[in-house]
């Protein structure tokens, strides 16, 4: 199982850390900005989490998109260990459809 290299956490990795020092660097004169309050709603938060997941595991767009309307049936790095141990781009996303119901067929 991979951790988080900055907090040792094996929930998320180094890119995603809530931990990780964000680049207070600004460029220019505070004239230069206007500041302005976003609400973004939670479950939107969850998919942006997810999506920089999927970017940090290398995982592409349809075999994370089978993943996603499949809710979600395992974490994001066990479909990384899928797609280690060689199987096909088909074969992986049938392991996604399955997965869910594994205890009927096991």
């Amino acid at each position: 199982m991979k951790a988080c290299s900055i907090c040792k956490s094996t929930e998320h990795n180094k890119r995603t850390c809530p931990q990780r020092i964000k680049d207070t660097s600004f460029r220019g004169t505070t004239t230069d900005y206007t500041e302005e309050s976003i609400m973004i709603d939670p479950k939107r938060v969850i998919l942006i989490k997810h999506l920089l997941d999927r970017e940090a595991y290398e995982i592409e767009s349809d075999i994370f998109e089978i993943w996603l309307h499949n809710n979600r049936p395992c974490h994001l790095g066990e479909v990384k260990h899928v797609m280690d141990r060689g199987l096909s781009k088909e074969s992986i996303m049938m392991y996604l459809r399955i997965v869910g119901d594994i205890d009927t067929y096991y």
